[in-house]
Formats: structure tokens, C-alpha cells, sequence
């Protein structure tokens, strides 16, 4: 007997609003294949179908919005990025709770996973909508984290987030709560110019 797949309505939030101070150069808009890094985030969203795209930025907003108007997206202004990462998720939730749409979950992603496709987060979409966890997280390594999709029940408590904590808090304070989906070691963040130039190098030309 097959599993029921309930019908979900899913909104993608890619958090791009940081400074990037270690890398001494705007990492949203460093070149990834025929992109950006952020470009290329943006892409994988729009390929894996989801229903709505946001992007929440801050720091360089100026610069990096003309790079992103051909995107169909929706751009969140986080005036308090310096803030850290939760704001930038409490921001982005207070837009989605005052949104006339109603989403049955919010997948969090990052603008520097350039190795992460449409079709992890398909996967993430897929275990979401056939299972009854509050959370659909990414495992990589032994390590959970995001990209990840909460559940409306976690709605308000993102949306308290004032400070720099992640998306990651959520999930570890409710592991009973949490399916976890293997990145296959492509879950690799973008934290230095030296990680950057060996991931380009390697897979982004």
C-alpha cells in the first residue's frame, strides 16, 4: 500500500544577508559556474519547483539586488543583519506571518552550499510531505543542520529569534521531532576565500 502524500505548500527562504567580513569580498556574488554563488542558490530553488522563493538580504543589498532582478523572487530587506542569522530568519518570518498565503512549512537554506541541488531539496520536500515529522533536516557527517524544513508549528518560535542563532537551535532542541536526509557530502559551506577557490576550482567553473 502506498504512503499518502499530503499536499504541502512550501516556501524556500535563502538567508544571504551577511557581511562576509572574513572573506574580504561580497561571497554572495563570487562567480559559480555561470552565476553566483547566491545566483546559483536561487536557481536550485526555482528547479526543484517550490512554491515561493524569498531571499532576505542586508549587508551590500544595493549591490546584490540588481545582480538577482531577473530571478523570480521575492527580496526580504533584513535592515538588522548585524544582527547575526536568527534575525534574518525572524525577519523573514514576520514576512511570511503577514503574508495572505498560508504555508504549511518553510524550508531555510543558505546562500553558500553551492554543492546542494534541486534535488535535495525535492528529497527534503518529498520525506516532508509523506511523513509526520515537524522537521525535515539535512544530515551530513553525523552533523545536522540546514537546509532544512520546519512545520508551521515552529513558525512563532523562529520567528523570536534576536540574535545570531540558527535555524540549527530549532532542530536540536526537538531532535524527536526531526527526519533527517543524507547531503552525500555536499552539504560544504563557503567560509573562506581558501574554501571557495578549492570548491570553485573543483566544481564550479
Amino acid at each position: 500500500m502506498k504512503a499518502i502524500v499530503k499536499p504541502q505548500k512550501i516556501v524556500l527562504v535563502i538567508l544571504a544577508a551577511g557581511a562576509s567580513s572574513r572573506m574580504k569580498s561580497i561571497k554572495q556574488l563570487l562567480p559559480w559556474k555561470k552565476t553566483t554563488l547566491l545566483g546559483n542558490a536561487i536557481q536550485q530553488g526555482l528547479l526543484a519547483k517550490i512554491d515561493t522563493v524569498y531571499v532576505v538580504l542586508g549587508a551590500n543589498s544595493e549591490i546584490i539586488k540588481p545582480e538577482i532582478k531577473n530571478f523570480n523572487i521575492e527580496i526580504i530587506e533584513n535592515e538588522s543583519w548585524e544582527l547575526g542569522m536568527g534575525k534574518s530568519i525572524a525577519c523573514a518570518m514576520d514576512f511570511i506571518n503577514n503574508s495572505p498565503t498560508q504555508f504549511d512549512g518553510i524550508l531555510i537554506a543558505l546562500a553558500d552550499q553551492p554543492l546542494l541541488t534541486a534535488s535535495h531539496y525535492k528529497e527534503l520536500i518529498a520525506k516532508f510531505c509523506k511523513n509526520n515529522f515537524g522537521i525535515v533536516a539535512t544530515q551530513e557527517h553525523k552533523i545536522i543542520g540546514v537546509p532544512a524544513i520546519f512545520s508551521r508549528k515552529y513558525f512563532n518560535q523562529l520567528a523570536t529569534f534576536n540574535e545570531d542563532k540558527g535555524a540549527k537551535a530549532v532542530i536540536k532542541e526537538n531532535m524527536g521531532d526531526v527526519l533527517f536526509v543524507d547531503a552525500d557530502s555536499m552539504a560544504l559551506d563557503v567560509d573562506t576565500m581558501k574554501n571557495y577557490k578549492e570548491l570553485y576550482k573543483k566544481y564550479g567553473r
